[in-house]
């Protein structure tokens, strides 16, 4: 017996709701009863791309064939049908979600009666997106209806690919907005102030990849908690913040010519601070980083210019460094730093004070190694006092040079390391890797291996697991042992069922090597 049907045509909204669009749409043909739910269901989600299973190359053409013009003709009807259907029950509209990918904007009349229907019908939350082709998607983009800022019930705005712009004389009447998301939204700094004047309840504000923009100012907004600004087409000049609220900020400008004055001073309250670009300077993270005194999370990231990183605070507890080529140089005062990421092809030189920190780190490698990389990275790893995870991404072009282990050697023990994945992109002889992991595994213990290459994958392993099936004669003329007599034992993570979850080297067949191409874990056995 059908006892779900039963249920209140709320508690089957919200059942819904946990579902994706295209299982809600075939609810429809279980009864009549069903049929009814969906007619009345609050949110209506439209996305042509999805529904459409054309290729890029159509969706995106001026050129677009009579075929794919009829079929978005059709779709278009149905969304037609669906809204002015769901607004005679003169229910209040939850959510109204769309995103056309049009050829042109010989339809754009859909797009202006449908805004108009939905702010007529109450909804609480729009996310409306239009794709053009080419230069239209940016010289010609949709202007969006002023009917959308006068929508008193909105709580959530999200518009992309369009133009906005008000008559001055127009009164925005987004009294209930809490977020507001444009992406590719072509407007002017003098209507972003009007927007902001006249939402006093926006909590988060993210601009991605809008143009038009110069001189953006967001003031005395109370209840800010989140600003975001992306831009990688458009060259603002400035970002200036004010809100004592505000507890997150991330700004990134890709383009490395973009260097504005970013403000956020008076934002005492943050938590949050993500900077990207050539605008990030040395001085202005020792000018920045004090000024808060609540931050806990920092992130920085593509910062061309940043060549020296100096970090004091008291209270940051995750810092994040990433794709900064030209850092050579670290200086963390930290105490209460509980994680770090690294991820550089430079290995920096450091000074670290960050006892409790759990550390990831990430090296891409494009040339011949030599010794004085791996006695660098031996000294940068020494001051990390709990290192989680190391990834080394090789990419190496000619074969190294064989390793002096005595040059390597000191008294300090081998560091133990969770987590060591490598990924491998190289065709070179196997000497290559043998020279590689003499100059990894001289200084660090893997609990955990994880391999990821191509066909050198299998070579990799052979390699690694084949010295516990022989007797080791590498070192009989060396003062200083090599990682290998260390080495106990190794096992692999397998797709083959076994008692242990694990399978030992010895049992395997050559074909199991095809079945984790691209990913193998080796756990790794030492003798400490």
């Amino acid at each position: 017996m059908d006892h779900i049907s039963r249920f209140p045509d709320g508690v089957l909204h919200h059942i819904l709701s946990f579902l994706p669009t295209k299982d809600v749409l075939r609810t429809s043909i279980l009864s009549k009863r069903w049929k009814l739910v969906l007619d009345t269901y609050p949110i209506l989600d439209f996305s042509w791309g999805d529904c459409a299973g054309q290729s890029s190359d159509a969706m995106y053409s001026e050129n677009a064939s009579d075929e794919y013009r009829q079929m978005l003709t059709k779709f278009m009807n149905y969304v037609d049908t669906s809204i002015f259907r769901f607004c005679k029950y003169k229910f209040s509209m939850q959510k109204f979600k769309l995103f056309l990918v049009l050829p042109d904007l010989e339809l754009s009349s859909h797009l202006d009666k449908w805004v108009q229907k939905v702010i007529e019908n109450g909804a609480k939350e729009v996310d409306f997106g239009i794709d053009l082709p080419g230069y239209l998607h940016f010289k010609k983009p949709y202007s969006m209806p002023d009917a959308i800022f006068a929508a008193k019930s909105v709580t959530v705005l999200k518009l992309f690919g369009c133009n906005v712009k008000l008559e001055e004389s127009f009164c925005i009447k987004l009294h209930s907005l809490q977020k507001l998301a444009l992406k590719e939204v072509q407007m002017d700094d003098h209507l972003l102030r009007r927007i902001v004047t006249c939402c006093p309840l926006i909590e988060d504000i993210s601009l991605r990849f809008c143009w038009g923009l110069k001189k953006i100012q967001v003031f005395e907004l109370l209840r800010l908690k989140k600003f975001e600004i992306y831009s990688h087409l458009s060259k603002p000049e400035s970002v200036e913040i004010k809100s004592p609220s505000l507890e997150s900020f991330h700004c990134s400008f890709t383009v490395r010519s973009v260097k504005p004055i970013v403000s956020v001073d008076a934002c005492q309250g943050l938590k949050s601070l993500i900077l990207s670009g050539s605008f990030v300077t040395e001085l202005l993270l020792q000018d920045l980083v004090p000024k808060f005194h609540v931050l806990e999370s920092l992130r920085v990231g593509d910062c061309p210019v940043l060549k020296k990183v100096k970090i004091s605070s008291w209270r940051l507890k995750s810092l994040e460094i990433h794709s900064c080529e030209n850092i050579m140089d670290i200086e963390i005062n930290t105490p209460n730093l509980l994680s770090c990421k690294y991820c550089g092809s430079v290995v920096p030189v450091s000074l670290i004070n960050a006892p409790s920190c759990h550390w990831q780190v990430e090296f891409s490698l494009m040339n011949t190694l030599d010794i004085l990389w791996y006695m660098t990275l031996k000294e940068f790893l020494a001051k990390l006092n709990q290192l989680v995870y190391l990834h080394v991404y090789v990419y190496l072009t000619t074969i190294m040079s064989s390793l002096n282990l005595e040059d390597l050697s000191n008294n300090a023990s081998p560091y133990v390391v969770d987590n060591v994945v490598l990924t491998v992109h190289s065709a070179s002889p196997i000497m290559t890797y043998a020279n590689f992991m003499d100059g990894l595994f001289f200084f660090s213990r893997p609990k955990n291996l994880f391999i990821r290459s191509t066909d050198e994958q299998k070579r990799y392993v052979e390699y690694l697991c084949g010295f516990s099936k022989r007797a080791l004669s590498c070192c009989n003329h060396r003062k200083v042992k090599c990682w290998r007599h260390d080495l106990k034992e190794v096992k692999l993570g397998s797709f083959v069922e076994s008692a242990d979850g694990m399978v030992d080297y010895n049992r395997m067949t050559s074909s199991f090597f095809w079945l984790v191409k691209g990913h193998t874990h080796c756990k790794m056995e030492w003798e400490l």
